[in-house]
């Protein structure tokens, strides 16, 4: 994939070099400041996040998490391993509330733990939910927003919370059929 982006780059930089020489330089140093703006933005939200997240952890609140989430997880991921529930709860949560990247550590390691079991399906499943996830509170989005003087950052909650919704039932209804499909195989 890095090499479809890198082609991609050159070719336009060339492209724009050709059309436009004076403005290639201050459009790549523009977009190079920017993406440095926006990486230190994101370190901030996600340094918060992970914070919070933490104090979760501490304070046993991601244990009652698990605990609430746990006859759901069972069902869907059909697992009885504790740990493995409570990973994928975590995971789970912390996409529920928008904050994909501090979800993506857990997430890999409960996919790892449910491909070595030898359950794919839930592996397959775990992977869809994290892709589509529900966003209840879609607080990256609406802190990078902020950031960029939205005037309204939270006008992106209703169309994403309809368009995460809608995708992650899609996605569980095709991992559900897909599942149906191969075991009776």
């Amino acid at each position: 994939m890095n090499a479809i982006f890198s082609i991609v780059f050159i070719i336009s930089l060339i492209i724009f070099t050709y059309f436009n020489p004076d403005g290639a330089l201050s459009a790549i140093l523009s977009g190079g400041s920017k993406g440095v703006a926006l990486a230190i933005n994101l370190l901030a939200v996600y340094s918060v996040w992970s914070g919070i997240l933490q104090v979760a952890e501490d304070a046993g609140l991601t244990q009652k998490l698990s605990k609430l989430l746990k006859p759901l997880v069972k069902r869907l991921f059909k697992t009885n391993d504790e740990n493995l529930q409570r990973d994928i709860s975590v995971n789970l949560s912390a996409n529920l509330l928008g904050m994909g990247g501090i979800a993506t550590p857990l997430g890999i390691l409960a996919t790892q733990k449910l491909t070595d079991s030898g359950n794919h399906d839930g592996a397959c499943l775990l992977f869809v939910l994290a892709a589509t996830s529900i966003q209840i509170l879609p607080t990256t989005v609406v802190a990078l927003r902020q950031t960029f003087n939205s005037t309204s950052p939270f006008d992106i909650f209703l169309p994403s919370l309809l368009a995460t919704a809608f995708s992650t039932l899609i996605g569980v209804t095709l991992c559900i059929i897909t599942n149906k499909r191969t075991s009776k195989k």
